[in-house]
C-alpha cells in the first residue's frame, strides 16, 4: 500500500507538471498572438497616420497654390487698371495671360431622362428627333 501511494503521488506529480507545462504553452501562445494582434493595430494605425498627413500635406500644397493665383490674379488686375491710358490697358490684358478659375463641377446636375435624351440626339445620324420645317412658321 505504500509503494502504490508513492506510485499515485508519483503520478500526480508528474500529471501537475505536465498541466503546468500545457498551462504555460497556451499562455505563450496567447501572448503571441496578442503581441501579433498589437502588432497589426500598429501597423493599421501608422498606415493611417501616414495617409492622414499625405493628405494634408496635399490640402496645404492646394491652399498654396490657391492663394499664389489669387494674388497673381489681383496684381495683374491691379496692374490694368493703373495703366495710363486704355489702349496700354488692352495691349497689357492681351500680352499676359489670364488665369481663369473656372474648374467644372465633378457632380452631375442633368437627370438620368434629360441624359438620355440628349445622348439619342447625338447619336441620331439621321436627325430624326431633330429635323424640323421651320418654313410654315
Amino acid at each position: 500500500a505504500v509503494v502504490s501511494t508513492q506510485s499515485t503521488g508519483a503520478r500526480e506529480a508528474a500529471l501537475k507538471r505536465v498541466r503546468l507545462e500545457v498551462k504555460q504553452k497556451h499562455a505563450d501562445v496567447d501572448m503571441k498572438r496578442q503581441e501579433a494582434v498589437e502588432k497589426q493595430q500598429q501597423e493599421r494605425h501608422n498606415e493611417l497616420i501616414g495617409q492622414l498627413k499625405a493628405a494634408e500635406a496635399r490640402n496645404r500644397i492646394r491652399l498654396l497654390r490657391i492663394r499664389y493665383n489669387n494674388i497673381r490674379s489681383s496684381e495683374l488686375e491691379q496692374m490694368v487698371a493703373y495703366q495710363p491710358t486704355s489702349l496700354r490697358a488692352v495691349r497689357l490684358q492681351a500680352l499676359v495671360p489670364q488665369k481663369n478659375n473656372f474648374q467644372l463641377s465633378r457632380n452631375d446636375s442633368m437627370l438620368k431622362n434629360d441624359r438620355q435624351r440628349i445622348e439619342e440626339i447625338i447619336d441620331d445620324e439621321e436627325m430624326a428627333t431633330t429635323k424640323r420645317d421651320l418654313t410654315c412658321i
